[in-house]
This record gives C-alpha cells, sequence and structure tokens, in this order.
C-alpha cells in the first residue's frame, strides 16, 4: 500500500479577468487560477513570471490581495495589489482581460490565528503592506467563533490609500493614519497601535505587520515593550521562493558565537516572530 501523499501543483497559468486602476500608480489584478486559490492561505505569497520572455528575468513576489469566489463559495481565483515601481509591476498595471500569467505558489507559511478565540488581532499595514490583510480578513472574519479583527492603516497620504474601499464591506473594523492628516488620525500608524493596546485592558491580543522595514521595526518594539506576541510578514525579494538563491534572508537570534543566524524568509517566512527578528 502506498504511502505518499498528493502534493499540491504550485505551477499555474492564470488568467487576467479584470484590473481596477486606483490612481498613483495603485492597481488591483484579479487573476482566474482556482487550483491556487483552493489552496491560498492568508500570509502567503506567490512568485509572478510577468511575461513568458527573458527580460524580466526574476519573478516577482506578491501576496494575495483577496480571495475571489463564485456564487456556490468555491475559490476561483486571486488577486493582486500592486504598486508601480520599476519595469515589472509596470507591465503589470499594463495588462488586460485575458493576457495570461504564470504563477509560482502559494509559496511560504501562513499567519496563524492564536488558540484564544478571543484574542483581538490588530492587523499594522503600511501603504502596499496592505495587501495581504483583506485575504486575512475574508479568511477568518465569517469564521465560528467570530474573531475579533482590527485594521491599522498607514500611508503618507490618502492618495496611497485608494484601494480602501475594498476593506469596506470585508468585516473588520478599520481605523487609519496620514502622515500629512488628509484622512484619519494625523500621524503614523504606531500612533494607532499604541493607543490600541493601552485600551486593552486585560484582553488578550496579537499583532501582525507588514510594510516598510522601519514601521515593523517600531511595530516589534511597542509590541515587545507591551508584552504582546507580534508577527511580520517580510516584504523581501524572493526570486525563487525555494531557498535556493539566498537572496531574502533576514538576521534573527540564535544561540551562535554571533548571536545570531541567516534565515531564509521564503521557506522560513514570510511570516516570522518580531521578536526574533534582528531589526
Amino acid at each position: 500500500m502506498s504511502t505518499t501523499t498528493e502534493r499540491q501543483p504550485l505551477l499555474h497559468d492564470a488568467t487576467v479577468t479584470r484590473r481596477v486602476d486606483f490612481g498613483h500608480g495603485y492597481f488591483e489584478l484579479f487573476l482566474e487560477a482556482p487550483e491556487l486559490a483552493a489552496s491560498m492561505q492568508a500570509g502567503q505569497f506567490f512568485n509572478i513570471r510577468v511575461r513568458n520572455e527573458l527580460f524580466p528575468l526574476l519573478r516577482r513576489p506578491f501576496s494575495s490581495f483577496d480571495l475571489i469566489k463564485d456564487v456556490r463559495g468555491r475559490p476561483t481565483g486571486v488577486s493582486v495589489l500592486g504598486h508601480v515601481v520599476g519595469q515589472g509591476t509596470r507591465m503589470l498595471a499594463q495588462m488586460d482581460e485575458g493576457d495570461r500569467i504564470h504563477l509560482n505558489g502559494p509559496l511560504g507559511h501562513a499567519f496563524e490565528l492564536p488558540e484564544d478565540p478571543n484574542t483581538r488581532i490588530f492587523m499594522v499595514g503600511g501603504g502596499i503592506g496592505l495587501a495581504p490583510f483583506l485575504h486575512s480578513v475574508r479568511q477568518w472574519g465569517g469564521g465560528e467563533p467570530a474573531r475579533d479583527l482590527v485594521l491599522l492603516a498607514g500611508a503618507r497620504s490618502q492618495r496611497d490609500l485608494g484601494f480602501m474601499k475594498r476593506f469596506a464591506n470585508a468585516g473588520a473594523n478599520v481605523l487609519i493614519a496620514t502622515e500629512d492628516g488628509s484622512v484619519g488620525v494625523k500621524g503614523r500608524v504606531t500612533v494607532l497601535l499604541e493607543a490600541e493596546l493601552a485600551a486593552l485592558k486585560g484582553k488578550p491580543a496579537m499583532v501582525l505587520t507588514c510594510g516598510p522595514w522601519a514601521m515593523m521595526d517600531a511595530v516589534a518594539q511597542i509590541c515587545i515593550q507591551a508584552g504582546v506576541p507580534s508577527y511580520a510578514s517580510l516584504e523581501s525579494i524572493m526570486a525563487c521562493g525555494y531557498g535556493v538563491c539566498n537572496g531574502c534572508v533576514a538576521r534573527v537570534k540564535a544561540d551562535t558565537d554571533e548571536g545570531f543566524r541567516y534565515a531564509k524568509t521564503c521557506v522560513e517566512g514570510t511570516v516570522m516572530d518580531c521578536s526574533k527578528l534582528i531589526w
């Protein structure tokens, strides 16, 4: 009798079904990929081959922004949230309905729910780092028992949050901070986090964060001081996704002479314990 188990497919040819432009370089690309959607968990990522040519050579890593389902509730695809910063994202932002794209995933480790269902889960994101949290809300918001989800969204300006309407009906409480005060509280998103943690009054909490390194560092230090567990989804360049190229390493604490070791983000993350990272 065979003891082998069937492995999930990692390579997918997806079809672009829709593109939404939010302005200022932000866009959402809807992809039909039922096999990927069926196995994708919030916090995991996939690598996109922008086009089937030599250039661009390296794949681009993206978390799933939204989980797309049909009228029967069956997963049919995912969407990605992008911001044009280079040639690869510019090509993605110009794709149209019917275009084909190649995906490698799901890769990495997903976010893990705390065992205590009464734990308040804070999702702290900056700009494009908010991407993994819509999928998180879709995945956890309708569960039993209901989870206490709070999204803390930060950006420089309202212009960097044009996609926030996608969170409107997803089931999370949303608090916003912008550095210029154009929407929400004026200041950085860590101002919201400090206030929310101070108001817990003994209620258990956990923090998930994704965004710029300096923001996640600040979030980690606040959580460590408050004694609240926190986990960061690192936005490293993960060209291979399998731990082969060694291009995505992060320093983590270790019992060695140096006091640290290099962890491969793509296989040990992207979600990592903030208290174990060396910021």
